[in-house]
């Protein structure tokens, strides 16, 4: 392909357009903008309200201090009153003796040793599940001695070490435990993100019921916990006992729940299209002696090629060729466009496993490719991509042109490399990465994933030069149901008590 002949390309593709195919592109265009601002706008709001809700948190967190003003106070008249029983020995004197010397021991010693020997405990049910799914933790904390009269305040939190802006998800429960040393607080993580989520401590806080000490503990409890990339599983079962009326009446609803998400049952059918062409190679090879005559080519010998036999797809190792755009400037920081990129391509090399093929998955220059092979075990090789493609960052510099370019990666001949992007405008590395594609007897295929609900006119343009290299170019959106905000919650999906 030409990728010096791409700008020229777009801007005279303006000039050259009719007049009324332009005044509906504008109109589109402007459209499509409000669209994909609106979505813009959306995402950016609810990025101002985790921030406000974590400042929110620090400082409800930085409430719990000990109060020196106070103790000041109550030291000089504990001591005022020690020297006044010394000195006068009277029922008074006696009495604030006693009444500051229990709350130096209840407000003082008693949460010392509440927080002398504590240890956590941390039980997850599961350390691998798919994006936009939830997690149930149980976090047990046992104490050395027996006190009453403290409470307890902890606090964890996991980072999401796969996201650009390092999100954070974080809890915070109180306890007062009065006759137990070991205190169960269970809690539920909603709506998680593709990624690596470790734990490293446990904030503790031990106080006293008259809120004048504060204690922290920091506790090293290590655990992590990986959510793997995927795609929203819409819920649409019909269910009888919560219809509300008779079944006929609640078909019309089902239907339209399936019918918003069009684009995202075409974007599946486009790749699983792409992923069964992918690999295959020549379909045929010329006849030898012996082979059934039930797999000659009839229509290829009617025009004059000869006799060919047709090959069976399982007669050839099929190996599909997957790669992701980890360009951090591709995404712009956007972590769930990074993560609907790696979706779409999970669900690419999910229906390559199912077909048994093998499957390379290509990333960034510099980054070394994961390959799996048809002999081994498909579900092994499978579950290792997936782990692999849940770590990914959209931090790369290198790509993928170069990355091929480099011949670190051998491409099978008549083969398809599927490519998951977000990078629209990059037409002249794609056209490069087409190039090469072809020198290797191979075709490019482009999924680009893009918030605008329908391509703008430069989109189209871009498609249009592409596709005149021979390049297909598809079009994957962001499911609306990705952009929500994971939190914690109290308690567990069947109600449990700590």
């Amino acid at each position: 392909m030409n990728a010096n002949f791409q700008d020229g390309r777009l801007t005279e593709g303006l000039q050259d357009t009719e007049v009324t195919e332009g005044l509906y592109s504008q109109s589109q265009e402007h459209i499509n903008a409000e669209q994909a601002g609106g979505g813009q706008k959306a995402a950016s709001e609810q990025v101002k309200k985790a921030e406000r809700a974590s400042l929110e948190h620090e400082e409800l967190a930085g409430t719990y201090r000990t109060r020196w003003i106070a103790w000041a106070i109550i030291g000089a008249g504990w001591a005022g009153s020690l020297a006044a029983v010394v000195l006068r020995g009277g029922a008074v004197e006696w009495f604030m003796a006693s009444v500051l010397s229990m709350i130096i021991v209840i407000s003082g010693i008693a949460p010392m040793m509440g927080a002398a020997g504590l240890r956590a405990t941390r039980v997850m049910p599961r350390e691998e599940m798919r994006d936009g799914g939830q997690l149930t933790i149980h976090l047990t904390i046992r104490r050395s001695y027996l006190v009453p009269f403290v409470w307890l305040a902890v606090r964890e939190q996991t980072i999401n070490e796969s996201s650009a802006s390092n999100r954070e998800i974080s809890v915070r429960s109180v306890f007062t435990p009065v006759l137990r040393k070991e205190t169960t607080f269970l809690y539920t993580l909603h709506n998680l993100r593709r990624g690596r989520h470790p734990f490293e401590h446990v904030t503790v806080t031990v106080g006293d019921w008259l809120g004048l000490t504060a204690i922290h503990r920091r506790i090293e409890a290590k655990a992590e916990f990986v959510i793997l990339p995927g795609l929203p599983i819409e819920q649409n079962t019909y269910k009888p006992e919560r219809a509300g009326g008779a079944a006929v009446q609640a078909v019309p609803s089902l239907l339209a729940g399936r019918a918003v998400d069009s684009r995202g049952e075409a974007g599946r059918e486009e790749i699983e299209a792409a992923v069964r062409a992918a690999g295959i190679g020549p379909d045929s090879r010329p006849y030898r002696e012996g082979d059934s005559l039930r797999h000659l080519d009839w229509r290829s010998a009617a025009k004059g090629r000869g006799l060919q036999t047709k090959i069976h797809p399982l007669e050839q190792p099929v190996k599909t060729i997957i790669a992701v755009d980890t360009l951090a400037s591709a995404y712009d920081r956007d972590d769930r466009l990074f993560d609907a990129c790696v979706g779409w391509a999970a669900l690419a090399v999910s229906k390559a496993a199912s077909f048994g093929s093998a499957i390379s998955l290509l990333l960034g220059q510099g980054q070394a490719a994961i390959h799996t092979s048809p002999d081994g075990n498909t579900q092994d090789g499978l579950s290792g991509i997936l782990h692999a493609m849940a770590l990914l960052r959209a931090d790369g510099r290198g790509s993928l042109a170069g990355s091929l370019a480099s011949g670190a990666n051998s491409l099978n001949r008549g083969g398809t490399i599927l490519v998951f992007t977000a990078d629209w405008r990059g037409g002249r590395s794609w056209g490069e990465l087409a190039g090469y594609a072809a020198e290797q007897g191979c075709r490019l295929e482009l999924f680009v994933v893009t918030r605008a609900s329908v391509p703008t006119f430069a989109m189209r343009e871009q498609q249009r030069w592409l596709e005149s290299g021979g390049v297909k170019v598809t079009w994957l959106h962001v499911p609306a149901s990705m952009d929500a905000l994971p939190y914690a919650e109290e308690g567990g999906a069947a109600h449990e008590l700590a």
